[in-house]
């Protein structure tokens, strides 16, 4: 008697559902940082917080900051350490393409001159293709959010675009992301996840500016919205 209702109130416990596990966001986003900057805190302020995904959006600076250009080669060095030691730490890598520019709002705050051996734009075309090939030798998940706002004509200088720009908000920047723009990547890097089954109980972004965003509006605070909510 005693056995079978043992037995009877286990395989109800085994029929109800597990409570859903609640996802951490971290935003290790710093402004201007590039990608020998990120290998440099990555112990401190990405692997001390034992997480099972990160997910890494750099390049931006490497390549469009003219207070210092990275070499696309030791900026592929640089990703590649990033990876090995993140993996080597038991997390997941997501990688994610940083979007294309506006030059000439870029040129309101570097000397045009510098860029006379590659254009803005494709010093960051370039960033993407190192990621893709990264992301396909090393068998990382690669979002390509560089490409999702170009197919979708809202890298411009239009008021529909999500980088910002005189017409969507007053400022002659075209790098960063208006709110809906970090609305928008929180998003596309949720699905992702998702749908490569990661495991987002601690999640870490980990960037430069684009990651940080502003204290009331960045990526991942949306991302820990949506995560625990799903919208």
């Amino acid at each position: 008697m005693f056995q079978s209702c043992f037995l009877f109130l286990l395989s109800c416990a085994l029929l109800m559902p597990m409570e859903a596990v609640a996802a951490t966001v971290i935003n290790a986003g710093v402004g201007g940082n590039r990608s020998s900057q990120l290998l440099k805190r990555l112990d401190r302020d990405v692997l001390a917080k034992q997480p099972t995904t990160v997910v890494l959006m750099v390049g931006t600076n490497d390549r469009l900051n003219s207070g210092g250009f990275i070499e696309i080669k030791s900026y592929r060095k640089n990703v590649e350490s990033l990876i090995d030691q993140i993996e080597a730490a038991g997390a997941r890598v997501l990688l994610v393409t940083p979007p294309t520019c506006l030059p000439e709002l870029l040129f309101n705050r570097h000397d045009r001159k510098k860029y006379d051996d590659q254009s803005p734009v494709a010093r960051m075309q370039e960033v993407r293709s190192v990621l893709q090939d990264v992301s396909r030798k090393k068998l990382v998940e690669l979002l390509d959010f560089h490409e999702y706002l170009i197919k979708h004509n809202i890298a411009d200088d239009q008021k529909t675009s999500m980088l910002r720009n005189p017409a969507n908000s007053g400022v002659k920047d075209g790098v960063h992301l208006i709110p809906a723009g970090y609305e928008l990547l929180a998003k596309l890097v949720a699905e992702k996840l998702q749908a490569g089954q990661f495991d987002t109980t601690t999640v870490v972004c980990f960037g430069d500016s684009l990651t940080k965003g502003s204290e009331r509006v960045n990526y991942p605070a949306y991302l820990q919205t949506i995560l625990n909510t799903g919208k």
